[in-house]
């Protein structure tokens, strides 16, 4: 199944409050701020700026990537945060679903999130 609109960030003030009072980690290319968000669900938001990845292609393709691999292992994530993930540089153009979710999981666990 999808990822329901209310699994993910829309709002501006949403990210800037994960940016401002959350926490983060850094794993090469990758950041991963994170907040509790006093819901009984998680969230996720991307942010993959074009400064960093110039092509849209690429910038869109490392959000459904990162969708995908956040989409079939929110289990094992934490309920109740807001995450936000930013992808400072582009990714390897080879860069396949099981790298992105190996990538995940080190900041997950780096972060502590696993429930």
């Amino acid at each position: 199944g999808k990822l329901r609109k209310s699994e993910h960030i829309l709002k501006s003030r949403d990210y800037r409050s994960v940016y401002k009072k959350g926490l983060s980690v850094k794993q090469g290319p990758l950041v991963l701020c994170y907040i509790p968000n006093g819901l009984k669900h998680s969230r996720i938001g991307f942010s993959i700026s074009s400064r960093n990845v110039r092509q849209a292609v690429r910038r869109n393709r490392a959000r459904r990537l990162f969708r995908e691999v956040y989409r079939k292992n929110k289990s094992v994530i934490k309920k109740g945060l807001d995450l936000v993930l930013v992808v400072k540089r582009s990714l390897p153009e080879k860069m396949m679903y099981s790298d992105a979710e190996e990538a995940l999981f080190k900041l997950v666990k780096a972060a502590r999130l696993s429930p």
